[in-house]
């Protein structure tokens, strides 16, 4: 394996990884309609740092962090809705 190749690999193996440490909150604020101990602040910094590094992986045609930032943009953006409407709720 060549250093392009291991640059790729641990690329989408950290990208695959990050992402995923959103699935487990979303599974779980769907299954128990509860999202009341998230934090707003995290997910709007996670939102707006995760949109930084989508412009920085843009401008570096880095596809591995395009592909994370965007997803994790994308649970983020869930994650806020849901929090908003299950908080107006209450």
């Amino acid at each position: 394996m060549d250093i392009m190749e291991a640059e790729q690999l641990f690329g989408w193996l950290a990208s695959i990884l990050t992402t995923l440490i959103f699935v487990p909150q979303l599974v779980k604020a769907f299954k128990t309609k509860m999202t009341n101990d998230l934090s707003m602040m995290m997910l709007v910094l996670a939102v707006m740092g995760n949109a930084c590094w989508l412009v920085h992986a843009l401008l570096s045609s880095n596809l591995p962090l395009i592909v994370c930032a965007m997803l994790i943009i994308v649970m983020s953006m869930v994650l806020i809705i849901f929090k908003y409407k299950n908080e107006r709720r209450v």
